[in-house]
């Protein structure tokens, strides 16, 4: 996911998966409790949502569309591999993608990322009824298989949501998207970072992985405070600012 404050998120791993009594009525039902939290928060989010200009959606349908058909090649290199390894692992018909319902600016959607953990890791949390906390199993090596552990160090498990920018569920630049567990935990502490903004492929955050002296929450919350009170111009030079760090983070091979 050194900070002064810990916060919620993904990163800290605070969040751990515990089991269940009865999974498939606990999961339904904490399903039901988080919809019905989104539909009370949804009259608010229309009076303090951070609105972006025209010109970085334009950006974000323009880039995302040219790296898809750039990287698609090799996309489907990386799904091959992945679906190879799956055989090894006696999980032939596993699925290539991990999907998991995220939050951008308080509204749910679904992440899609190439699937780097073993099969039978998220089969049995899934039958166990948790919400799964991704960062929790990514700092697990245990959880990952071969090819995940190389995906996810360099971000190449992040590549399938380029689609997601394309339709316009989150941006290139913005808070990264949390689950439905961890967005309430951070409502109930009074930090709207999550419900305010469109999140981010990287984030204020992220382009600072491995040397950043404030919390993710601090940072993002920073991003946000720079989006209303500055021009579309210097809003999308920070995007490209921010971009470019995170391109520094690849190559030291951190992950994000």
């Amino acid at each position: 996911m050194k900070q002064s404050k810990k916060s919620p998120s993904e990163n800290d791993g605070l969040l751990k998966c515990q089991s269940k009594p009865n999974p498939t009525q606990q999961t339904s039902d904490m399903y039901v409790k988080y919809v019905k939290i989104l539909r009370m928060n949804k009259n608010n989010n229309q009076n303090i949502q951070v609105n972006m200009p025209i010109s970085k959606r334009i950006l974000d349908i323009v880039f995302s569309l040219i790296i898809i058909i750039a990287t698609l090649p090799f996309t489907l290199l990386i799904a091959i591999l992945v679906f190879i390894e799956h055989i090894t692992l006696h999980r032939t018909f596993a699925s290539l993608f991990y999907v998991e319902k995220r939050i951008s600016q308080g509204k749910p959607f679904n992440l899609i990322k190439f699937n780097i953990f073993k099969p039978r890791v998220i089969e049995d949390l899934r039958k166990r009824g948790v919400l799964i906390h991704t960062k929790t199993l990514e700092h697990n090596g245990h959880s990952l298989t071969y090819m995940g552990k190389l995906l996810q160090k360099t971000y190449i498990d992040e590549f399938p949501q380029f689609l997601a920018i394309l339709i316009g569920d989150i941006s290139f630049v913005g808070p990264r998207p949390v689950n439905l567990e961890v967005y309430q935990v951070l409502l109930d502490r009074g930090d709207d970072c999550k419900k305010v903004i469109k999140a981010g492929l990287t984030g204020n955050y992220q382009s600072q992985k491995g040397i950043a002296k404030k919390s993710h929450i601090e940072l993002d919350n920073e991003y946000i405070d720079f989006c209303r009170n500055n021009s579309a111009l210097k809003i999308l030079m920070f995007d490209m600012k921010i971009i470019y760090k995170t391109v520094n983070v690849l190559f030291r091979a951190e992950g994000i």
